[in-house]
């Protein structure tokens, strides 16, 4: 006998014809404040959500505005998240450079700039450190930072994009919601043919999601028990957490920790919103008995099957974990076996 293990990213809900790309959601948010049409307007009414405060979102604003010097990185919002977080630190250590320029609000200009885009230029992140730089510029004199100390205002700077990481996340869910309501409630969307057809009985698989989504749910029927959110999952009623559970961040850093940037991090917003480490179970000895006269007892063998992940640093700290478990022997008659069936590597 052998239990399934099946481990799935993004890329599984993709395989399975759903819009969950990060493109899909970007240009979402571009026709929420368009033209959205009427099934989308009776949604919204429906949930009761106004969308005035998801208008204007810094991460989107500077994926739009600069995807020419960003070229394909833009993709990953994760890698944007990063940057940005990885330019604030800069000008934390910098701040010098936030004071030599400054916006002029009525020609809506900025002025002595040139210098400090020069030294800009020869730094790598360039993209996210004119972005902050011309960002920080505009709401310092928004938000009365002007006559504050520099590293009071600079605390303040970097709350806003942690208060807009937060909005960015809520976007997020109602985006894959509305998903959710297309695909299960209005198309009725049926299972793609994939790798994973060749495993029996997939709907009794223990599933560590990656994903927002309750994807095998809906379509494998799989187990709500045996089904673990790693990064959280999408809830927009609120009925099974009162707060927004969605894991949505940067690669925990190793060293030099700084604590400016823990907000950022998935490690943290884990234990924040209590994702919890429900996998592990999965990997648990399992003692069974043969039927025959002595009641034979045997281990059940595992099948760690990856599917639509591609295994990035960003999540690494919780594949070490998964491989960890899976290479230990856990009892005398048999260790866990490995089987990585599938690994899709496919951007998301």
């Amino acid at each position: 006998m052998v239990d399934t293990i099946l481990i799935l990213g993004n890329g599984f809900d993709i395989a399975m014809g759903r819009k969950t790309k990060y493109t899909d959601f970007i240009e979402f948010e571009k026709y929420l404040y368009s033209n959205p049409d009427k099934e989308l307007q009776e949604f919204l009414k429906f949930k009761g959500i106004d969308i005035d405060k998801y208008r204007d979102n810094l991460y989107l604003k500077f994926i739009n505005e600069n995807r020419d010097i960003l070229g394909k990185n833009w993709l990953n919002l994760e890698i944007m998240i990063s940057n940005l977080a990885d330019a604030i630190m800069y000008f934390k250590e910098n701040s010098d450079l936030l004071y030599v320029a400054y916006y002029d609000e009525y020609n809506q200009k900025y002025r002595s700039i040139e210098k400090v885009i020069e030294r800009l230029q020869i730094n790598n992140n360039y993209g996210a450190k004119l972005f902050i730089l011309k960002s920080f510029l505009k709401l310092r004199d928004k938000m009365g930072w002007r006559h504050i100390e520099r590293e009071y205002a600079l605390e303040q700077f970097n709350n806003v994009f942690i208060e807009q990481l937060d909005l960015l996340i809520e976007l997020l869910e109602l985006y894959l919601s509305y998903i959710d309501y297309l695909d299960f409630e209005v198309r009725n969307i049926g299972i793609s043919s994939t790798a994973l057809d060749v495993i029996s009985d997939l709907s009794n698989s223990s599933v560590l999601n990656f994903n927002y989504t309750n994807t095998t749910g809906h379509l494998f029927d799989t187990s709500e028990e045996r089904t673990h959110f790693i990064h959280g999952r999408i809830d927009l009623d609120r009925t099974i957490s009162r707060i927004n559970t969605m894991v949505f961040g940067i690669e925990d850093k190793e060293n030099n920790v700084n604590s400016d940037l823990i907000p950022y991090q998935k490690y943290y917003q884990r234990v924040l919103k209590e994702t919890g480490n429900q996998y592990e179970d999965f990997f648990k000895r399992q003692i069974n008995f043969e039927n025959d006269n002595y009641m034979t007892p045997y281990s059940v063998s595992k099948n760690i099957v990856i599917f639509g992940h591609s295994v990035d640093p960003l999540d690494k700290e919780i594949f070490q974990k998964c491989f960890e478990l899976g290479n230990s022997k856990v009892d005398l008659f048999l260790p866990i076996t490995m089987s990585l069936l599938n690994v899709l590597s496919s951007k998301i």
